[in-house]
């Protein structure tokens, strides 16, 4: 059966063809529509690509974002306030999954994890992609996830399963094959309401947006990160443009290179083709193997430490992940939830 053209679409398309901002609560109406499958193919393609043309304000995003929050799969943290690693993906640099290395010795220092991810639809590999090849059954459900969550202190969301609607717009979002609005609601849409964030940002002028999103949206701290070399990480091989958000505020700070002691690291020595190939660098910094890939996930875990303020430092976040790795604790709980 043809779908009808939704009422908001002519009004909210011609708006974006002229650069111009949707009030928030014509987004939210869009959105909904949207993830309930009341939007064919086209429209929906030509309202996503027209708000990324147009460039989404920090008002569009979160009021797409409590969309998701209303309808999502919910997780209840039982041991505390909990962190989430998840980013908006994007940055086209190749670069291994180091936000997802770098949750696990978060959680092996003692952060409990809630991570949000996907596969890829921009990337070689997305979060649940490495985790998968990690051995880690990414689709067991949200039952698996809360078990993982009270028995490690670390739970993957798989987020077609905790956002069931997102059902109606993966195969659009496959097609298009580029970043949209969407690939922003992924942190902004935590199932256990994650209270603290390192949040790697694919383009600098989507951190002062997703900031103002964070803020309007409600959190303790959350930290976001893009590099000066175009890592949507913390660098180790030029500066980090960085936004700190606490609860309806948030600042612009810039982290160096040097406040990590932990040497440079290029761009190309941490590289990945695939996910099997990330798979194996991270195995290889969890089992103990020293290079440029331990000293980035380091750098990573240390800012997603001092996010989550078990941290008053980052080189105290460094040590602290480092005698982490040391002790294996990523590593068991990387095993514990391969075991399901």
């Amino acid at each position: 059966m043809e779908l009808q053209p939704p009422s908001w679409f002519p009004e909210l398309f011609a708006l974006l063809l002229t650069g111009r901002d949707v009030p928030p609560a014509r987004v939210t109406e869009a959105v909904r529509d949207l993830v309930a499958g009341r939007v064919d193919d086209a429209r929906g393609a030509a309202f996503l690509t027209a708000l990324r043309m147009k460039g989404e304000t920090a008002g569009e995003i979160a009021a797409a974002a409590q969309v998701l929050r209303e309808q999502m799969v919910r997780l209840v943290p039982v041991s505390g306030p909990v962190l989430d690693t998840c980013g908006t993906g994007g940055d086209d640099s190749g670069t291994f999954n180091i936000s997802t290395a770098a949750a696990l010795v978060a959680c092996g220092a003692g952060v409990p994890i809630v991570k949000h991810g996907n596969r890829a639809v921009s990337s070689k590999s997305g979060s649940a992609d490495v985790l998968r090849e990690l051995g880690v059954p990414i689709e067991a459900g949200p039952e698996w996830a809360q078990k993982c969550l009270d028995r490690v202190g670390f739970a993957f969301c798989y987020a077609p399963q905790f956002h069931r609607g997102m059902a109606h717009v993966a195969e659009l979002r496959r097609k298009l094959g580029i970043r949209t609005v969407f690939n922003l609601l992924g942190p902004l849409a935590n199932p256990a309401s994650a209270p603290y964030q390192l949040l790697g940002v694919g383009k600098p002028d989507l951190l002062d947006p997703l900031a103002g999103a964070i803020a309007a949206l409600g959190t303790r701290q959350a930290v976001l990160v893009t590099s000066f070399d175009g890592l949507d990480e913390v660098s180790l091989s030029a500066p980090t443009m960085v936004r700190v958000v606490r609860g309806e505020e948030y600042e612009v700070r810039e982290w160096s290179p040097d406040e990590f002691g932990l040497g440079a690291v290029r761009i190309s020595a941490i590289k990945a083709a695939d996910a099997k190939e990330s798979a194996a660098i991270i195995r290889g910094v969890l089992d103990g193997t020293d290079g440029p890939a331990r000293r980035i996930v380091l750098a990573n875990a240390a800012a997603a430490l001092w996010a989550a303020e078990f941290v008053r430092t980052l080189r105290a976040g460094v040590e602290m992940a480092d005698a982490a790795l040391k002790a294996g604790k990523p590593r068991a709980a990387l095993e514990a939830l391969t075991r399901g």
